[in-house]
């Protein structure tokens, strides 16, 4: 191999490794961008369950007392408890 050759190979080779270098770095820049999309997608459904699950279990209390309320008094009377008043919702702060 001349030495003209052995220039031209090793010039071929780092022509390699900056092809390479620029590669990567488009990857990176590409996996970046992805990430930055996944998190987001991540926030905004991790903000819709919260909001739903809220719905759910808002729905889900109100469900129960409907089912529970019209009975209550009277299995409380059946079995010796008077009733004299009921509250709904009470809240202590």
């Amino acid at each position: 191999m001349t030495r003209v050759e052995i220039e031209q190979a090793v010039e071929s080779i780092w022509a390699l490794f900056r092809e390479t270098d620029r590669k990567f770095k488009e990857t990176d820049r590409r996996l970046k961008q992805h990430f930055e999309e996944t998190r987001r997608e991540i926030a905004d459904l991790s903000a819709t369950i919260r909001a739903t699950e809220s719905l759910f279990t808002c729905q889900w209390r109100r469900l129960m007392e409907a089912l529970v309320k019209p009975g209550a008094v009277n299995l409380f009377r059946d079995r010796g408890i008077w009733i004299t008043c009921s509250l709904e919702r009470v809240r202590i702060r």
